[in-house]
């Protein structure tokens, strides 16, 4: 075999981005934005190509990177792979994406998932999914240092999924959001590193845990009341439930002036709900509202946003496509 071709979806934290790092629950969705990865069979050193970005480089047979930092994370893949029993061959790679970088909708986790999962099959081998998601946070922990593993799941299983750290996957929700209400995606244009942020959360929780340890009960419990929101169809406490939970992610600093302008217009807009995802400082807002507002929500937002546009979730996580 001497060409795969992969894909694999992003993702949005609908509940629990950060509470998640330390052990609460959180509620996450494929999206329907993808990378792709497309891999034949070279001589080492192996090059890497990502498109429309500067990210490019060699990985070296003895898994040395030349060039872009940012395929160090496929460089872990590869070493993981090796530790696994794989004989490595050389390759040429060309990283293709939909999902914007440093906007918390998964870019890094999706190009890990879709590499790995092409990469595998051009040696004769298709990974399972917990093979799968293994490698994608391996990677993720070279890109983010501590994730908690819930972007890979995401675009490994695809669906809404509740997420727990070194725990897994507790539910999958097989209900499919009503024709009558929407996502809409708004990214800030404003990149910003994961890591930083993350940090910062872990240090003011380990100082005021008294008090934030209600913060990460409440966020916890959000999670079950939007898991029975979701089943049930009850698209209004869905969205208060989201604006609860951004009041929370304020609250521990992670929010910025930027995020809560977008957030506020799209609610005057006709927005029920309306809440960073990811990381926070920057990247992106979701927004849940009725079909018939998603036109004037985008139209009042698209004055401090990059770009804003209905989404919808993908059901199927990374896949090949070709082989």
């Amino acid at each position: 075999m001497t060409k795969s071709i992969s894909i694999s979806p992003g993702k949005v934290i609908l509940f629990g981005e950060h509470f998640v790092v330390r052990g609460s629950k959180a509620l996450v969705a494929a999206i329907d934005l993808y990378a792709k990865a497309e891999i034949e069979e070279s001589s080492w050193p192996s090059e890497i190509i990502s498109e429309g970005t500067e990210i490019r480089g060699k990985i070296t047979a003895d898994l040395k990177v030349i060039g872009s930092k940012e395929l160090e994370p496929f460089a872990k893949i590869l070493s993981v792979l090796k530790s696994w029993g794989f004989q490595l061959s050389g390759f040429k790679a060309r990283i293709s994406s939909e999902i914007p970088m440093s906007a918390g909708l998964g870019s890094s986790a999706a190009s890990a998932a879709a590499f790995s999962l092409s990469y595998a099959n051009m040696l004769g081998y298709k990974l399972n999914d917990k093979e799968l998601f293994t490698l994608s946070n391996e990677a993720e922990k070279v890109t983010h240092g501590n994730p908690s593993g819930v972007d890979s799941a995401a675009v490994t299983y695809g669906g809404i999924l509740i997420f727990k750290k070194d725990v897994g996957i507790i539910s999958r929700l097989n209900t499919l959001f009503s024709d009558k209400y929407s996502l809409i995606i708004a990214d800030s244009g404003i990149k910003r590193s994961t890591s930083v942020p993350v940090r910062d959360v872990l240090i003011l929780s380990e100082k005021l845990w008294p008090a934030l340890s209600l913060i990460y009960d409440a966020a916890d419990k959000i999670i079950d009341l939007g898991n029975e929101a979701i089943s049930n169809g009850d698209y209004e406490t869905l969205g208060t439930l989201m604006n609860i939970n951004q009041g929370l992610l304020n609250s521990i600093g992670v929010s910025s002036i930027e995020l809560e302008e977008i957030i506020y217009r799209s609610r005057l807009a006709g927005a029920i709900g309306a809440k960073l995802t990811g990381a926070g400082r920057g990247g992106s807002v979701i927004i849940l509202a009725p079909s018939n507002k998603i036109e004037n929500i985008i139209d009042r937002v698209k004055c401090c946003v990059k770009w804003a546009s209905r989404i919808k979730i993908s059901q199927s996580g990374a896949r090949l496509i070709s082989s």
